[in-house]
């Protein structure tokens, strides 16, 4: 009898120990091995809270945008049309190229383009700032404006010629006919709210062409007051186009000249003065870059409004 109690006894502490032993190994197993360590508690917590953080980032720059949009832009009929602003508030202003201050001789640029897929290729330009003179007809056209605004440059939309109306397809869908003379007003202010409104961020409206643009006091006085109540500004290449000038002088408009054309046969870079508007197609770009000397700096056109 007191044998088999030892041995029941025996058999208890037995089991007794090896449920010991096997829960002391499952929590030794649990801390060290299956638990992640403190230094990778800090690392996934770390991680999680860059993710989190990250998005949180994200929807502030979105939500930002979107409320500068919404302060600035109004969907119509035209398109998102620049709001008619009651505080002062310019998209000239909020959406012109940021340029640091430089001991460098400064260029203003204005590059037209006619090929929106060629864009790209000139967009860092040694990181420098510049101008981009944009038809309403290109292919992609919000896109090729959102990666000129994100490598830090401006534009303008160009006017509408005659052969720009011809280069749209054959039925001329969605063309805006030239700005002629003999146009009546409410004929030019339908086309200037379809101009505006073919895409965001454009700093104003550039005239590339003279000899289409109206030459009626009366049709750029309209042109000249729908800019300046929606905070934009007209891009002009005609120098002599006192018309223009005055009307925008007495309205309060901004009004850039340009005051030269690079020409790739006859370009004289020693006649370049600190602060010249120099227009240039996109295309001439490379051989413009080759001839103009180190110590001068490319801006962009509204640099020559805000200093």
């Amino acid at each position: 009898m007191k044998r088999n109690k030892k041995l029941f006894l025996a058999w208890a502490v037995f089991l007794v120990v090896a449920f010991l032993f096997v829960v002391l190994i499952e929590m030794y197993h649990y801390f060290n091995n299956e638990r992640p360590s403190d230094y990778q508690c800090r690392i996934l917590i770390n991680k999680d809270s860059e993710i989190i953080e990250s998005i949180e980032v994200f929807d502030l720059i979105q939500r930002e945008k979107t409320n500068v949009d919404a302060k600035f832009y109004e969907k119509t009929k035209y398109g998102d049309l620049p709001k008619i602003s009651s505080d002062g508030a310019s998209v000239f202003d909020e959406y012109s190229s940021c340029l640091e201050i430089s001991s460098k001789k400064e260029l203003r640029i204005a590059v037209l383009v006619n090929d929106g897929s060629k864009v790209n290729a000139y967009l860092k330009l040694n990181n420098q700032r510049v101008t981009f003179i944009l038809p309403h007809y290109l292919d992609k056209l919000k896109n090729v404006v959102e990666a000129i605004k994100k490598n830090g440059h401006e534009f303008f939309i160009q006017m509408p010629t005659q052969s720009s109306v011809l280069l749209v397809s054959a039925d001329k869908n969605g063309a805006i006919s030239p700005f002629l003379a003999n146009a009546n007003i409410e004929d030019t202010l339908d086309n200037l709210l379809h101009l505006l409104g073919s895409t965001k961020y454009a700093l104003g409206i550039a005239n590339v062409s003279p000899t289409l643009f109206t030459k009626s006091e009366k049709n750029m006085t309209v042109v000249a007051h729908e800019l300046l109540k929606r905070g934009l500004a007209f891009l002009n290449f005609e120098k002599s186009d006192d018309l223009v000038r005055n009307i925008a002088r007495k309205s309060g408009l901004i009004y850039i000249n340009a005051t030269t054309m690079f020409e790739a046969n006859n370009f004289d870079a020693s006649k370049l003065k600190n602060g010249d508007i120099l227009i240039i197609n996109l295309e001439q770009l490379d051989n413009f870059m080759k001839v103009l000397p180190s110590d001068w700096l490319l801006t962009p056109i509204s640099a020559s409004v805000r200093r």
